[in-house]
């Protein structure tokens, strides 16, 4: 149904929302909710599965004739974590106050420890301004000296890779690697334990991979990393969000996420986990104004908060942490077992097409419990950038990926996304392919 059709057809079943008319954004549609309690009224009067799916796409401000699959670079927030930030941006500055409301903070660490699973407490979580930060507080902050090792994958993402190097430049730590196995998900968890000597350390990986949309098998790596009495780390940008997650059933002691993936959250916001019986082994870097329960510079003392709050530091932009709390409550609003569900349906069914296009070949898991809603290709004798800006021609947004010679495309499907573009886009595949 066409999508303009489709709202005003809702009529009653959208109690709770506004008209939302602006000359600063792309118009969004006729109905946009106004927060995501609205949005579960709103969803809890629509039945059927297509509706459902249509109004979550109308919260979205894509025009109609613009497809955007790359969620795993960048997602889009709804209209009411948008109007949220500048609704709050707008109060800071009527009546500054270089402070935060500590009582929110917590709130909205409550939320943000509901997507990380029902046993991780928010006491256990720090927000920090991007996945990049938490991993560099990982990295810095551990009592890693020369010689001892890091295993990590070929094919993390800049975020994890820079860091890395750098501590290898100033600490002289070695960083060991293997190259994902993406026929048996098992060998993943055997090349690392390959890996594994008196002088490894940590083990730092993605919870999925960036390239191809990997999920490593990362509860049967933190056994692994028990066994052997290893730290043990994920960065979980491209998992948070996109599907349930149980933090202590996987047994990490590190996770680090941004919130402007597949949370729908503005940038410059993240999570840091750390579990609580590691915080003392994990030192403080940078530090000031709310890292610390007390300090006097008069007689050098220095206590730290006793939470994961000792990681934070400085003035705050509040509006764009009341921005991550819309985006939190609008996904748990929808669910993340239904949205993977819903993602999934789409990646399979792209998946399946792309198996019937003469020269294409599939770079992602063979193992379907190891694929995720982000499936990565390439066409033979078609340079993948060619392919890219093809499909950018037609109104369809993926990702290049150059990385490790991998020359190929990703598609990546989340909540915004529906079946005509899955076809859509199989038929320009298949088109360029011919």
């Amino acid at each position: 149904m066409e999508r303009r059709r489709f709202v005003g057809s809702l009529g009653g079943a959208m109690g709770g929302v506004w008209m939302a008319k602006s000359g600063r954004f792309p118009d969004p549609g006729d109905h946009v909710t106004r927060s995501f309690h609205d949005l579960g009224e709103a969803l809890a009067g629509v039945q059927d599965d297509q509706r459902y799916w249509d109004l979550i796409r109308s919260q979205f401000l894509f025009p109609d004739d613009y497809h955007y699959l790359n969620t795993g670079g960048l997602g889009s927030s709804p209209w009411s974590v948008i109007n949220r930030m500048k609704e709050m941006s707008d109060r800071e500055d009527a009546r500054p106050n270089a402070g935060h409301d500590l009582n929110h903070w917590r709130e909205t660490k409550e939320m943000a420890a509901g997507l990380l699973g029902p046993r991780c407490r928010q006491e256990e979580l720090a927000f920090t301004s991007t996945a990049t930060e938490g991993i560099n507080i990982i990295l810095n902050g551990l009592p890693l000296e020369r010689g001892d090792e890091i295993i990590t994958s070929t094919h993390e993402h800049p975020a994890l890779n820079t860091p890395l190097v750098n501590l290898v430049h100033r600490k002289g730590v070695v960083v060991r690697t293997f190259e994902p196995d993406r026929d048996r998900g098992a060998g993943n968890v055997e090349a690392i334990e390959r890996l594994i000597t008196r002088r490894t350390r940590l083990i730092f990986i993605s919870h999925l991979t960036c390239t191809t949309g990997q999920f490593f098998p990362v509860a049967e790596i933190g056994r692994l990393a028990r066994s052997h009495e290893l730290w043990y780390a994920l960065d979980g940008v491209q998992a948070i969000g996109a599907g349930p997650i149980d933090i202590r059933e996987i047994d990490a002691d590190f996770f680090a996420v941004s919130g402007h993936k597949w949370m729908l959250g503005p940038r410059r916001t993240g999570i840091l986990y750390v579990k609580e019986e590691r915080l003392e082994e994990l030192v403080p870097t940078v530090v000031g104004t709310y890292s610390d329960l007390r300090s006097d510079l008069s007689t050098m003392t220095l206590e730290f908060q006793p939470t994961a709050q000792r990681y934070e530091f400085g003035t705050q932009n509040d509006a764009l942490f009341y921005g991550l709390a819309e985006a939190i409550g609008f996904v748990t609003t929808i669910g993340v077992e239904r949205i993977q569900e819903h993602n999934r349906r789409l990646s399979e069914r792209f998946h399946e097409g792309l198996q019937d296009i003469p020269g294409a070949t599939i770079l992602s898991p063979a193992e379907e419990e190891y694929r995720s809603a982000m499936i990565t290709f390439r066409l033979e004798d078609v340079p993948y950038r060619d392919v890219t800006t093809a499909l950018g021609q037609k109104g369809f947004r993926v990702r290049p990926v150059g990385e490790v010679g991998l020359d190929a495309i990703r598609v990546s499907f989340h909540v915004y996304n529906n079946e005509s573009e899955v076809e859509g886009v199989l038929d320009e595949i298949r088109a360029i392919a011919e």
